[in-house]
């Protein structure tokens, strides 16, 4: 693995734009892939089971062979009805293509056998959400991620890759880490990104990607002579904040940071970085 790169021209030719130009984030589907050595078995029954222990109510189709789940408990208020928030299982009938995740090997700091223990699997299925992209974006994932984890405890794949945020997962890390006693509520959906700036001194792009899928920004910050990881932990900290909160951070606002002078300011942007999507910008001291 390695930072990626990207041309510093691509930088700045976005730095000027007017803040009432810039378009806010809308919220799209929640898309996750299970992936797997061997084909799984898709057991309807079973699947119930993980979510009932989950959900203190869900509901499902008559039809065995439809893998649509509904959750009373999060209702979506239509002009003439009410329903529930959905869960889907897809069946993938053909072969696992590796190379669409390329770009997550390069960013897999987190875990070093990545591209090893996705390299081995050969089949997939993935889970999409229905009826809730209205709801408020903590409502959105907590049900979501409900529906993820009976999932994966009732059919045991090697690894879960999160389209939103670009990020792979050990199946049994994505688990431990809502197990416990205060679960990482942005495991998997957000992701913490670095990369070197072409043609500069040492410069570093680090950003978070994933929070616009629930309508938030994402973060990103231009430095150098700081610690990577101290970084992404600022952006980690940002994230978890606004996620926790609904809170707006606005341009020429303030944030802490780090170092002998940590009050660090903000710039509402595009994201330097694909994809193109609203993002606030650390600018540090």
């Amino acid at each position: 693995m390695g930072l990626f790169e990207f041309l510093k021209s691509k930088k700045t030719e976005k730095e000027d734009t007017p803040n009432n130009e810039l378009v806010a984030n809308e919220p799209q589907i929640q898309f996750v892939s299970l992936l797997f050595e061997t084909k799984p078995i898709l057991d309807k029954g079973r699947i119930l089971e993980e979510l009932k222990l989950l959900f203190e109510n869900v509901d499902t189709t008559n039809e065995d062979d439809s893998l649509v789940f509904f959750f009373p408990d999060y209702t979506l208020q239509l002009t003439d009805a009410t329903v529930p928030a959905q869960g889907v299982i897809i069946e993938v009938n053909k072969d696992l293509e590796i190379s669409r995740f390329h770009s997550a090997f390069m960013q897999s700091w987190h875990w070093s056998e990545a591209e090893e223990v996705v390299g081995k699997c050969k089949f997939e299925i993935n889970l999409t959400d229905l009826m809730s992209r209205t709801l408020p974006h903590q409502a959105r994932l907590e049900y979501f991620q409900k529906f993820i984890r009976a999932v994966v405890k009732a059919t045991t794949p090697a690894a879960i890759y999160f389209k939103g945020s670009d990020k792979l997962l050990a199946a049994n890390d994505y688990l431990s880490a809502l197990s416990d006693t205060h679960p990482a509520i942005l495991e998997g959906v957000l992701n913490i990104r670095m990369f070197n700036i072409s043609g500069s001194k040492n410069e570093i792009l680090m950003d978070s990607i994933g929070l616009h899928i629930y309508g938030l920004p994402d973060f990103e910050c231009i430095f150098s002579g700081y610690d990577p990881g101290e970084i992404a932990e600022v952006l980690m900290q940002i994230a978890y904040y606004i996620f926790d909160t609904g809170d707006t951070i606005r341009s020429n606002t303030t944030v802490q940071g780090v170092g002998k002078n940590p009050v660090w300011k903000t710039q509402y942007t595009q994201t330097t970085v694909e994809p193109a999507r609203l993002g606030v910008r650390i600018l540090p001291n």
